[in-house]
C-alpha cells in the first residue's frame, strides 16, 4: 500500500499561546494527579507503619521510592517521548499508574508496597510528568516561567485537597480501599495526555540535520554496527549534556536541595503527632503548605518574567528560603508554629519549583530540553530516594526529628552555595543565546532547510501548527 505524506509547516519561535494554554491546563491537572498526589502520601506512612509494623526509615523508603523511581525514570521517559510522543507516554502512564494502585492494594509486606508502589507505580508517573513539562517548554518562550508556574501550580492544590481526604478515605477504607480509589483519580492522568497536541519548532528540524550529519560521519568513518548502536543509544539519552559544566552544575545542585527538601512530605505528619497534634490536624499541614505554594508558583513565574533580577537569581532565593525553615523546625513545639513553617515552605518551595525546567531550557534549549528535564530528575529522583529514609534512621537513632531537620536544612543550603561558581551563575544566558550544540547548528546552511518538509504519515495524527 503506498505511504500516504503529509506537509508540517515548522514553526521559528514557540507561539506563546494559543493552544498552549490548554497544554499548561493539561500540566496544571497532571500536577493534581501525580504530584499531588505524591506529596500527599506522607498520610499513608503511619497506616503503613501501623499495619506492618516497620522501622521509620525502611518504611519511609515506600514513599522515597515512589518519588524517586518517577524522577529517576525521567530520563527513559524522555527517550520513550522521542520515540513516540509526550501524548502517548502520558496516556500510558495513566494507565499502567492505575493497575499500580490498584496492585498494591493488595499489599501483604512493605517490600511488596516497595515493588508495587515504589518501582512499578513510581515508573509509570514517571511517563506522565516529565513529558507534560517538556510540552509546556516547547509552547513558551518569552513567557515560559509564568506558564510553567501556572501548570506547577495544580501542586499545591493536589496537596490542599489530597492529603485531608487520603486521611479520610484510610479512615473510613483503610489503606487497600484508599488505593483503589486513587487508582481512580490517576486515570484522569489519560486525559490529560489526549490535551497535549505536538508542535514542530525550527529548532528541532536543526537539531536533527546536525545529529544526521554526525552519524553519516560515523558511518564514513567506521562499519562497526556495535559503534553505531552506542551512538544511537548515545543519541536518544542525549549523554553529551552532562559534559556541558554549566548543566552539570545545576543538576548537581538540584541533587543536593531535593535530598534535604524531600523530607517533609514523608515526616512531618509523624513529627507533628510525636509533638500532640492529632492525625486529622497534622495531615492539614501539607494542606497549608500547598495553598500557598500554589499562590507563589504562579508570583514566582510571573515574576521572573518580569526581568527585575535574572530567573537563577529568583531560584537562588526560593532555595535558601527553604533550607533556613528546615533549620527552624526544631524550635517549633505547638501546632500554630508548624503551620506557619509550613506556609513559609510553601512560599519557598513554590517560587524555586517554578523555575526549574525553565532554567534547564536556558541551559539545553528547545530542541535538547526533554534531555535536560529527564537528567536533572534523575539527579533529583536519586535525592528523593534517600532523603525520607536518611531522616527516618536518624529518628530510629536519636528518638526524634531535631537531627534530621538541622541536617537536612544544612544540606539544601550547601547545595545553594554550588550555584556561586562563577560559570555556572555566568550561565544564566539570554534566551537568545545558544549551546554547544546550536553553535554547530550555525554550521549548516539555513537555506538547505526548508520551513515545509514531507514526512510519512504517522499512526498519530500530527497536526499542522
Amino acid at each position: 500500500m503506498a505511504s500516504r505524506s503529509k506537509k508540517v509547516q515548522y514553526r521559528d519561535q514557540p507561539p506563546d499561546g494559543g493552544w498552549g494554554w490548554m497544554v499548561v491546563f493539561s500540566s496544571f491537572l497532571v500536577h493534581i494527579v501525580v504530584v499531588g498526589s505524591i506529596k500527599s502520601f506522607g498520610v499513608f506512612y503511619a497506616a503503613f507503619r501501623d499495619v506492618f509494623d516497620e522501622g521509620a526509615g525502611d518504611t519511609a523508603f515506600i514513599n522515597s521510592t515512589l518519588v524517586g523511581m518517577m524522577l529517576i525514570c525521567s530520563p527513559i521517559a524522555s527517550a520513550l517521548s522521542k520515540l513516540t510522543s509526550c501524548r502517548v507516554m502520558v496516556f500510558t502512564g495513566g494507565v499502567l499508574a492505575a493497575i499500580g494502585f490498584v496492585i498494591s492494594s493488595f499489599a501483604t509486606s512493605v517490600m511488596y508496597l516497595l515493588v508495587s508502589l515504589g518501582i512499578f507505580t513510581g515508573f509509570a508517573m514517571s511517563l506522565i510528568y516529565s513529558p507534560c513539562l517538556t510540552m509546556v517548554g516547547r509552547y513558551f518562550d518569552k513567557r515560559r516561567a509564568t506558564a510553567n508556574g501556572i501548570g506547577l501550580s495544580g501542586n499545591g492544590v493536589g496537596m490542599f485537597a489530597l492529603s485531608p481526604l487520603y486521611q479520610v478515605l484510610i479512615d473510613e477504607f483503610s489503606y487497600r480501599g484508599a488505593l483503589l480509589i486513587i487508582a481512580g483519580i490517576t486515570l484522569h492522568g489519560c486525559i490529560c495526555g489526549a490535551l497535549l497536541r505536538p508542535i514542530h519548532l525550527r529548532e528541532d528540524q536543526e537539531h536533527k540535520a546536525v545529529l544526521d550529519q554526525k552519524k553519516q560521519n560515523i558511518v564514513e568513518n567506521s562499519q562497526s554496527s556495535c559503534r553505531m548502536t552506542a551512538s544511537k543509544v548515545l543519541h536518544i539519552f542525549d549523554v553529551s549534556l552532562l559534559t556541558d559544566v554549566p548543566f552539570a552544575l545545576f543538576t548537581f545542585s538540584h541533587f543536593g536541595t531535593v535530598l534535604g527538601y524531600s523530607i517533609v512530605f514523608v515526616h512531618m505528619a509523624k513529627h507533628a503527632q510525636n509533638i500532640g497534634v492529632g492525625k486529622t490536624e497534622a495531615s492539614f499541614l501539607i494542606s497549608v503548605m500547598g495553598i500557598t505554594e500554589f499562590v507563589f508558583r504562579l508570583i514566582g513565574g510571573w515574576f521572573a518574567d518580569l526581568g527585575v533580577i535574572s530567573r537563577l537569581h529568583v531560584y537562588m532565593i526560593g532555595v535558601a528560603g527553604v533550607g533556613v525553615c528546615n533549620l527552624f523546625v526544631p524550635f517549633c513545639s505547638s501546632y500554630a508554629s508548624l503551620v506557619v513553617y509550613m506556609a513559609f515552605y510553601g512560599l519557598f518551595s513554590g517560587v524555586f519549583h517554578a523555575l526549574i525546567t525553565v532554567l534547564v531550557r536556558e541551559y539545553t534549549g528547545v530542541a535538547r530540553l526533554s534531555s535536560g528535564i529527564g537528567w536533572t530528575f534523575l539527579g533529583g529522583g536519586v535525592a528523593y530516594l534517600l532523603g525520607s529514609p536518611i531522616a527516618g534512621w536518624l529518628y530510629d537513632a536519636t528518638g526524634n526529628y531535631n537531627v534530621s531537620f538541622y541536617c537536612s536544612g544544612a544540606m539544601v543550603l550547601a547545595s545553594l552555595s554550588i550555584l556561586f561558581f562563577e560559570k555556572c551563575a555566568k550561565h544564566d544566558r539570554p534566551d537568545g543565546d545558544t549551546t554547544e550544540d546550536d553553535s554547530t547548528t550555525q554550521d549548516i546552511s539555513r537555506e538547505s532547510i526548508e520551513g515545509t518538509v514531507t514526512e510519512p504519515m504517522l499512526t498519530e495524527r500530527e497536526t499542522t501548527v
